[in-house]
């Protein structure tokens, strides 16, 4: 039986050398850390990672996106060797929402938390996503940091409208407002499923706005490509904080070996 997931402080999830690692950042800014983030591995070699996101006022953040992850975590680990991947993602995001949700609605220090959540299933070098939010997935593959999901935000919608166009989403005073969060509803729908092939060498990273806003895409991928899981984890977050540590910085990484 693997362990319950705990939050993570700027430390392994996952050991040093091992393809996978996750990890989590106040930043220099906020005063309490309301992201979560897991690396973990099933029987099997399978390999789960996730981040998540909180937003709420005092400790609802926090609450959020730990309720959030564990519900998750629960979930995958009695689904994993009984339904497809694709299933498994679907029941995690599923009882992560109705956790959040139902803690939102009984306790008034907790009303109105949520939070975003990126995870991915990772098993026979292809990788299963799924999506709530504007935390992200990206693979680095030979250099270059190529976005595998879509944010679900206001300036997205802009963008895909052609309202807006992308330098501008990116200024706009608005491009934190989500559109999707886990918690917010009763019901969600996640949207699409994001499958990707991951050949020898390619880096799939979860990170949440606090890594992607203050590290340029080209120093994402040479850090990822440079070093192991863990050394570029750490590396990213002092990179991230130099930036301005604005805000919480996690993220969750796997290297295909």
């Amino acid at each position: 039986m693997l362990p319950r997931a705990a939050p993570v402080g700027c430390r392994g999830e996952g050991r040093v050398g091992h393809p996978y690692f996750a990890l989590r950042d106040r930043g220099r800014v906020r005063p309490v850390n309301q992201d979560n983030a897991l690396a973990t591995e099933f029987p099997g070699g399978r390999v789960l990672l996730l981040v998540a996101d909180g937003v709420g006022g005092a400790r609802a953040g926090e609450v959020a996106s730990a309720e959030a992850m564990n519900a998750a975590l629960d979930t995958i680990r009695s689904a994993i060797d009984r339904v497809a991947a694709e299933e498994a993602l679907t029941r995690a995001v599923d009882a992560a929402n109705a956790r959040v949700y139902t803690l939102s609605a009984n306790d008034a220090a907790l009303s109105g938390m949520a939070t975003t959540m990126v995870i991915a299933l990772i098993e026979h070098g292809r990788a299963t996503i799924l999506n709530v939010g504007d935390s992200r997935a990206y693979v680095a593959s030979k250099g270059t940091l190529h976005a595998l999901t879509t944010d679900d935000s206001w300036v997205e919608q802009q963008v895909a409208s052609g309202a807006m166009t992308r330098d501008e989403a990116e200024r706009s005073p608005y491009r934190n407002a989500i559109t999707k969060g886990i918690g917010v509803d009763e019901s969600l729908d996640p949207g699409a499923i994001v499958r990707t092939a991951l050949v020898p060498g390619d880096v799939l990273l979860l990170c949440s706005d606090g890594l992607y806003r203050l590290v340029p895409p080209g120093v994402i991928a040479e850090t990822l490509a440079a070093y192991g899981p863990d050394e570029a984890g750490h590396r990213l977050v002092a990179l991230a904080n130099e930036g301005g540590g604005t805000d919480n910085i996690s993220m969750a990484i796997f290297r295909r070996e």
